[in-house]
């Protein structure tokens, strides 16, 4: 969609993948999206020559991000997030990257599901961190504490969460729902703001890696994008939300113990 804007198919890639996950470098690029190393790199030399991209050497490797000192920036981004929303289905998942260390092993698959959901059943608190990302450079940041109140019939568990924004006091209330679905190997979040018989669907999670389970496919819901991933560690269970949209940019995290 940008291509003939840009002039160039991989700038949209790098910049799109930048849209959802913040930082890239080469070889990750290179990998994720099945592109030949040489142009990857150019598109992001190119970035950073123009001044919209910085980049700095993390772990021997040279990391970039969007420039916040950019003058067209936000601009920029808003153009993003609507060619992101226009994506196809099976394109918009190439970007979503989930930020693990942990390498695919087939064989703890199958007990994985089960173990994320006898830990779902057991949640009594929870951590929660919010961010809207208005720009490169204006991030608005909330975090927050509570407990759980675990509801469960058959295959289905119902978060009911209650507490307090840290910085300003302010009371918290959310509420989601798990289905488990054996045979399909997934569980279904949803969200219940509108009550339980009209829930928002969010994603299906299925395991994808030792300990994580991934967002089969994005959901579109109006013009915005969900999508994400659970972790399960020895200390909590990390539920990672993500929602890109035409005006909207926002990262959910939650740790529950």
């Amino acid at each position: 969609m940008l291509k003939s804007l840009f002039g160039n198919k991989n700038i949209e890639r790098v910049l799109l993948f930048l849209l959802v996950n913040e930082k890239c470098y080469a070889q990750q690029l290179k990998c994720l999206l099945d592109l030949p190393l040489t142009p990857i790199q150019n598109a992001l030399s190119r970035l950073e020559n123009g001044k919209i991209l910085t980049s700095q050497i993390r772990k021997n490797k040279r990391e970039y991000n969007f420039n916040p000192n950019c003058e067209l920036i936000q601009e920029l981004e808003m153009l993003l997030k609507k060619a992101y929303a226009n994506l196809p289905v099976e394109e918009k998942k190439k970007y979503h990257y989930v930020h693990t260390n942990q390498k695919t092993e087939n064989k703890y698959l199958g007990n994985l599901l089960i173990k994320v959901w006898n830990y779902l059943s057991n949640v009594s608190q929870m951590s929660i961190h919010f961010q809207l990302k208005k720009n490169s450079s204006q991030t608005v940041s909330k975090k927050g504490k509570g407990s759980v109140k675990v509801h469960q019939e058959l295959n289905k568990i119902i978060f009911e969460e209650k507490g307090i924004w840290t910085e300003d006091q302010l009371s918290y209330h959310n509420k989601y729902r798990f289905s488990l679905n054996k045979s399909e190997s997934l569980i279904t979040l949803e969200h219940l703001r509108l009550g339980e018989n009209n829930p928002v669907f969010l994603f299906h999670l299925a395991p994808t890696k030792q300990n994580i389970l991934e967002s089969i496919n994005p959901h579109l819901c109006k013009n915005d994008t969900y999508f994400g991933w659970l972790e399960i560690t020895e200390l909590f269970l990390r539920l990672h939300i993500r929602t890109i949209g035409p005006n909207k940019n926002e990262k959910i995290e939650y740790a529950y113990l």
